[in-house]
């Protein structure tokens, strides 16, 4: 039986941070509805999403907050560490009136997210494969407002496969961070980047070439996390 009104929904992702493992996972799995793998597991975190599909050895850690979004998918050994908050402004509020936007998370085959990072996802946010969000303090901002149009925007942002994003930067809407990429720390991107580089600077631009076929690149395991 999923439970369907809205307040008790959240209601019961708050009461599963003090719920030990079986119960906890019941009440996701049975009454909030998510779809976990045997292997999946979520620690003491609120995680308050209309959809939730982890896959086989994925996780989410404690003290994370998770609310608003109306999908989040995370693929086989994909990882939100902990103190990581993911907010998003749910698509039948009033907020964005006439925009075509999808509040998700979506992260692939050993995605990660690590620690102390913030991720609106007002609009779509995606990792790919072997993806990162590194380090410390990183935002990933969806959301803007246009002075032209009086109004609040959002664009979506995609992080390229084996691709690597430092601490302490800022992703602005729009952003697409290529295939085998670095950003470097304290970097702001506002655009599509292009091309195997490093990545740095405000605004962030190519400082040097990468190899696509070094060993980072081709990893077939997320063993450094």
């Amino acid at each position: 039986m999923t439970v369907r009104p809205r307040t008790l929904r959240t209601a019961l992702a708050v009461l599963c941070v003090l719920l030990p493992g079986g119960l906890r996972r019941f009440v996701h799995t049975r009454l909030l509805g998510y779809r976990l793998h045997p292997t999946a597991s979520i620690g003491r975190s609120i995680v308050d999403v209309d959809s939730l599909e982890m896959g086989e050895g994925a996780r989410i850690g404690h003290l994370n907050l998770l609310r608003g979004c109306s999908e989040v998918r995370m693929g086989d050994s994909s990882i939100i560490n902990m103190l990581v908050w993911v907010n998003a402004v749910r698509a039948d509020k009033g907020y964005f009136a006439g925009q075509d936007r999808r509040p998700a998370l979506i992260m692939g085959r050993h995605a990660v997210v690590t620690v102390l990072h913030f991720i609106d996802a007002c609009d779509l946010v995606e990792l790919a494969d072997f993806s990162g969000l590194a380090g410390y303090g990183i935002i990933v901002q969806t959301h803007a407002v246009d002075i032209d149009t009086v109004r609040q925007t959002t664009e979506p942002i995609r992080i390229g496969h084996h691709s690597l994003v430092a601490s302490r930067c800022l992703l602005l809407p729009g952003t697409e961070v290529p295939d085998c990429a670095l950003i470097a720390a304290g970097s702001v991107v506002s655009r599509k980047l292009t091309g195997s580089r490093v990545f740095a600077g405000v605004p962030a631009r190519g400082v040097r070439e990468l190899d696509p076929e070094a060993p980072f690149f081709t990893r077939t395991t997320s063993q450094i996390w």
